[in-house]
């Protein structure tokens, strides 16, 4: 697991196997920053705007797509998330609620959380990524997903708002509002939110469009 602080760690990126994480700003009217040929991105927006995109506002760019993406007058704050892409086109397409169902039943039949929301925004169902998936969660007080694993990505995990323990098989890592974890695919992690604090999250995994694909087993 690597964790990236935002106390200032000595790494500006989390790498791994399939991609990377990167809290990054940019000034005002700068570019976003054009990913290698054969990687596909998605962006959130975490404070500023990004060409008219506010703050909570995400956007996937698939492979060889260019991105004509600039900070708006007060600068941009955002969570860029690139994998390397797979061989097949993408389908770029509206919203569905049927992406949430079916994700959410994945999770739901494996179990392992307690008042946990998921919202899914980039996968393979929609907008068409290959190799990566966006998700927000919502933790309620004393909510908490216990140690599972995914086999086949890795996972990154970002506080938005509240706080709580990022769990492993021996430690729990105090983690709040800017804090960032990629944990290795197969490596089993958890997290545990503070006690009477709701917490909010984006994360997602690299190296596979969706959640049955990244592999789901919780610890017994």
């Amino acid at each position: 697991m690597n964790v990236l602080t935002r106390g200032g760690a000595s790494t500006e990126r989390l790498t791994g196997r399939h991609g990377y994480v990167e809290v990054c700003g940019l000034a005002p009217g700068a570019a976003l920053p054009a990913g290698a040929a054969d990687t596909e991105s998605a962006v959130v927006v975490l404070a500023g705007t990004l060409s008219g995109l506010d703050r909570g506002a995400s956007l996937f760019l698939a492979v060889g797509e260019p991105s004509d993406l600039v900070a708006g007058p007060e600068g941009a704050r955002l969570l860029l998330v690139r994998a390397r892409g797979g061989g097949r086109s993408p389908t770029v397409g509206s919203r569905s609620d049927d992406v949430d169902h079916v994700s959410s039943a994945v999770l739901t039949a494996g179990g392992g959380f307690t008042d946990m929301r998921v919202r899914w925004l980039v996968s393979g169902a929609d907008p068409g990524s290959t190799r990566l998936v966006v998700a927000t969660s919502t933790f309620a007080p004393d909510g908490h997903h216990e140690l599972h694993r995914h086999s086949n990505a890795e996972e990154f995990f970002m506080v938005l708002d509240g706080g709580g323990e990022h769990l492993t098989e021996t430690d729990a890592v105090r983690l709040g509002p800017g804090d960032v974890v990629l944990v290795e695919a197969g490596e089993w992690h958890g997290y545990r939110t503070d006690s009477g604090v709701t917490t909010t999250t984006v994360y997602g995994y690299l190296g596979a469009a969706s959640l049955d694909e990244a592999g789901y087993e919780v610890r017994s």
